[in-house]
């Protein structure tokens, strides 16, 4: 993985922006989205999640992890949510208690790949565990917005 890049003689990490870069783009495709027209849609919800998860990445990489460091540990949301709360996310970014409970609530489903592949027992359950979109969305929002500068002047 590409740590850093040099142009003109001014080298940039790229952990921080470039994961940045990515959560925001993730999460511009699923705000564009049309709302779906069936009871669960996976879409949306990944891209959302594949935001967040990105975001949570690019602010604790802020602290100075490799990208290779960061791709350690899986894809749980839940476990990235907390270990940057306790790298002082809310110093940034104001999560609601109902933003960060979407985010733990959607880790299931993220981290388990009921998202990217069909899930014969929750489609029986009526995914009777899927968090508020709205909720989800807004989280992933206020990621991006929160960590756009301070992605932008790490070095």
């Amino acid at each position: 993985m590409i740590e850093s890049i040099s142009i003109i003689g001014i080298t940039e990490r790229m952990g921080p922006l470039g994961l940045h870069m990515y959560a925001a783009s993730f999460l511009e495709a699923a705000a564009s989205l049309p709302p779906p027209q069936v009871p669960f849609d996976p879409v949306r919800p990944y891209l959302t999640c594949h935001s967040i998860e990105l975001s949570l990445r690019a602010f604790i990489s802020i602290g100075g992890p490799t990208m290779l460091a960061l791709s350690d540990g899986g894809h749980r949301l839940s476990s990235l949510l907390d270990k940057a709360l306790a790298e002082s996310l809310a110093a940034m970014v104001s999560l609601t208690p109902a933003q960060r409970q979407a985010i733990h609530l959607a880790d299931e489903y993220y981290s388990g790949k009921v998202f990217e592949y069909p899930a014969v027992g929750e489609a029986m359950l009526g995914y009777s565990k899927m968090p508020p979109m709205d909720a989800l969305l807004e989280a992933a929002q206020a990621l991006v917005d929160g960590l756009r500068i301070p992605c932008r002047e790490a070095r």
